[in-house]
């Protein structure tokens, strides 16, 4: 009997849930809004990492956003079509601190220059004390990203005389432009407790750095390490500027170590640094024995 009882229940409330989903199914859409009454928004674009600026740039972050001017509308029921090579950017906290305007809007990467087609969709007033559905379009010309600069020696350009074989610290820099490709730069370093280089079976430790405001963990002041047999490597960027550099870690006084390390910047799976070195080093000073050096 209790069996009977619990089935019977179980199929009251499938029956409910059931009757609630085809309900919620069932339930049309409001319908196409009448020319005379649909609202006709405008479509405000920014590159986000150009501080709001109305060029837009490919591999940047991309804001838009349809002001509807006096016409009623649920910025809530915004939806967007975007093209495939769109990467919409999902963090909702993040959207809402980049567009000032309220909810409604799009933010997105593309990789791809040229045109890029958007489409909304929204419920309004339909000036009858109901509801409609409107539409509208637009398309944006996306300039080509161009390639991150060389990196330069930060310590050269600061005439401290930099000397790779004997020097206990390096950094290299550059500056991005407003044009310049900011897709996340990948850091990979290894090294070993040998004054050689490292051999193809010793790992890399990989660092992502993000340059754009819709990349996650996008930070102004942010620096990542990795740490390497008796060396460190400390790394960061926005959309400014990227920064590479190397220190010892300081053994103790006046021991002698020897160290090998290899690093690797990419971006895009392209190729922008390359530094091995091996030696030995101390507290006061370092003795490479192998040193290449290579920047794009």
């Amino acid at each position: 009997m209790r069996v009977r009882r619990a089935l019977g229940v179980i199929a009251a409330l499938l029956a409910f849930g059931l009757s609630v989903a085809a309900a919620g199914w069932g339930a049309a859409p409001p319908p196409p809004c009448p020319a005379g009454v649909v609202a006709v928004p405008t479509f405000v674009s920014s590159d986000q990492d150009e501080s709001g600026s109305s060029r837009l740039v490919a591999t940047h972050t991309i804001s838009v956003f349809p002001d509807f001017g006096e016409t009623t509308v649920d910025d809530g029921s915004v939806r967007w079509v975007v093209p495939a090579t769109a990467n919409v950017i999902g963090s909702q906290r993040l959207v809402d601190s980049l567009l000032n305007f309220g909810p409604g809007g799009l933010v997105f990467v593309s990789d791809v220059a040229g045109a890029t087609p958007l489409t909304a969709t929204w419920t309004q007033d339909d000036g009858s004390g109901g509801q409609c559905m409107g539409s509208a379009s637009t398309t944006l010309q996306l300039e080509p990203a161009t390639r991150m600069p060389r990196l330069k020696n930060e310590r050269a350009l600061e005439h401290l005389h930099p000397n790779l074989k004997y020097d206990l610290l390096w950094r290299y820099a550059t500056n991005l432009g407003p044009t310049t490709d900011l897709d996340p730069v990948i850091v990979m370093a290894r090294g070993i407790s040998q004054p050689r280089l490292p051999g193809a079976k010793v790992p890399f430790k990989t660092v992502t750095v993000p340059l754009r405001l819709g990349d996650p963990g996008f930070s102004h002041v942010k620096q990542q390490h990795i740490l390497l047999p008796h060396w460190s490597i400390t790394t960061s960027g926005d959309e400014s500027a990227f920064d590479l550099g190397g220190d010892e870690r300081f053994p103790p006084n006046y021991v002698v170590v020897p160290l090998g390390y290899e690093v690797k910047v990419l971006q895009s799976g392209q190729l922008i640094a390359r530094l091995r070195l091996a030696g030995h080093c101390s507290n006061l000073m370092c003795h490479m024995r192998t040193i290449k050096v290579w920047m794009r």
